[in-house]
């Protein structure tokens, strides 16, 4: 079994390992292929955070778990793997950047499927972890020249510009949401819990990745938005249960069932629509699935070179 630490896997975490990961992890969702049952939930009693525990099972490679815990704006994570065949243990797994990484790589893989392909202009609302990936994955699937940072703290906003102007990404700052206007892709990450942009400032032909609330009772995207956006989910039946931006225009009518096309997995796999004009406002709510976790996890086991310790659990011995 190996052991990967947050330092070792940030050598082999990349923006393009990370969209075709999410990509394989969605296919195999929808397809059947990878079985993931719904995640169990631990409120803490002081209200202050939650824990989750996320298992699934990959047909005929791995099953895993993923553990993560989050308090306030601090969280951590661990992803363990097993053969699916020998059940032989395979990888023991810190997950902090691989959580951030398989965010981005599932909302760049939709967008690699539903924008526009002249796309150039990306605003990322929230200014926190989640952020750089999804605007370095999303530059990995589209010729962006131009990233621009709404945030709430203009502190981080302008730290984390700063980061990816570094980091060789063009990236701007602004505290006006009004600037969804001039945005080929909008992606929300968000811990907000009320709608963060004006969905009638969009214009035709937008995407909108909503990867931020992940609660019944919260939602990124307005009752507009809802009336006129097409939806794709990473999991059709978590989201219509579980995404406060379904959940609520559902039931207030804002959002017309027939609007929710399906699944992301489906429509990578070509059997269900994606993008049919230009005109349309495509939308993919991103809850974030296991699958993700799972598939990352075992692509970056697998990326020749890795340095990582084993451990025989068995033995209680390590061996380089």
């Amino acid at each position: 079994m190996r052991l990967l630490s947050e330092a070792a896997l940030r050598t082999v975490l990349t923006p393009a390992l990370a969209v075709e990961s999410s990509a394989r992890a969605f296919i195999a969702l929808s397809s059947g292929t990878m079985v993931v049952p719904v995640r169990s939930e631990i409120q803490r009693p002081d209200g202050e955070g939650i824990v989750f525990a996320m298992p699934g099972f990959l047909s005929g490679e791995v099953f895993g778990l993923k553990l993560i815990a989050t308090r306030g704006a601090d969280s951590t994570a661990m992803v363990m793997l097993f053969d699916a065949n020998s059940l032989a243990p395979l990888g023991l797994l810190s997950a902090d950047a691989l959580t951030d990484w398989r965010t981005g790589g599932g909302i760049a893989a939709a967008t690699r499927l539903l924008a526009r392909p002249e796309a150039t202009t990306h605003v990322v609302i929230g200014a926190g972890r989640l952020a750089g990936p999804c605007a370095h994955a999303v530059a990995a699937v589209r010729r962006i020249g131009r990233t621009v940072i709404l945030g709430r703290d203009a502190r981080r906003a302008e730290a984390l510009v700063a980061r990816l102007r570094a980091e060789g990404l063009p990236a701007e700052v602004t505290t006006d949401r009004a600037v969804v206007a001039e945005a080929d892709i909008v992606t929300t990450v968000t811990n907000a819990e009320a709608p963060v942009f004006p969905g009638a400032a969009l214009r035709p032909g937008t995407h909108v990745n909503l990867g931020g609330a992940f609660r019944p009772d919260t939602r990124e995207a307005d009752d507009v938005l809802a009336a006129r956006g097409l939806f794709w989910c990473d999991s059709e039946s978590a989201c219509l249960a579980r995404a406060g931006d379904l959940v609520l225009p559902l039931a207030s009518g804002a959002l017309d069932r027939a609007r929710v096309v399906g699944e992301i997995g489906a429509a990578l796999a070509g059997t269900l629509r994606g993008r049919h004009d230009a005109e349309e406002i495509t939308v993919f709510k991103s809850l974030g699935n296991a699958a993700q976790d799972i598939c990352l996890a075992s692509d970056a086991l697998a990326v020749p070179g890795l340095a990582a310790p084993y451990f025989d659990p068995k033995g209680n011995a390590s061996v380089e």
